[in-house]
């Protein structure tokens, strides 16, 4: 026989014996394939997956003379030795790096230096630049080798890393710079392999 329940009270859910229980009395929200029930009873949209979602490599395809402050030519995306882009990745454009999306990034920049008959104690540097108005820039990690006691030939490598916590991709950018002490140094690069190069790892969100 059909009654109303409206009276009854101290149900066991376990003695629901068959049906299903609507997705709108379990709790407020559209609930659908993207969403999940939260604790507070609200359907929300599923969080992310784990894991590293954004990976590129950029370097540089050929020699420069001297060091670049900024580096702004011959710059390409890596496309050799198995490497694959992860993500969206990253724009340039006369130097200037835009992400793809908010959150905290890794960038490491690594550079080589070559050149003979260098004079002792003469050094080479890298240089991580970023602005967070993209207007004003800063160098927030400078790295160096000092040449000493060197043969005719020369090769020396710095490396510079920072975690810049990228708000906005329309404001938050970054650059690379080499410096050199004399001018018969080069820095270094190639079109077969990486020599001056740069690294991009989305680490988390912002």
């Amino acid at each position: 026989p059909a009654s109303s329940g409206v009276n009854l009270t101290a149900l066991n859910a376990s003695n629901l014996g068959s049906g299903t229980v609507p997705t709108a009395r379990l709790g407020s929200g559209t609930a659908s394939s993207s969403t999940i029930l939260y604790g507070d009873q609200t359907y929300k949209t599923e969080p992310a997956s784990g894991g590293i979602t954004e990976a590129d490599t950029w370097y540089l395809t050929s020699n420069i003379t001297g060091g670049a402050a900024p580096i702004s030519s011959n710059l390409s995306r890596m496309g050799f030795g198995g490497f694959a882009l992860l993500g969206t990745g990253m724009t340039e454009s006369s130097g200037v790096f835009t992400f793809p999306s908010t959150g905290h990034w890794e960038i490491t920049f690594q550079g080589l230096c070559q050149g003979s008959n260098i004079s002792d104690g003469s050094y080479f540097m890298t240089h991580i630049g970023v602005t967070e108005n993209d207007s004003s820039w800063v160098d927030v990690d400078s790295h160096g080798a000092c040449i000493i006691d060197h043969s005719t030939s020369v090769n020396a490598s710095a490396m510079s890393k920072t975690i810049l916590d990228v708000t906005d991709v329309t404001t938050h950018k970054v650059r690379f710079a080499t410096q050199v002490s004399d001018s018969a140094m080069i820095t270094g690069g190639s079109a077969s392999e990486l020599q001056t190069c740069m690294f991009f790892i989305r680490l988390a969100d912002t």
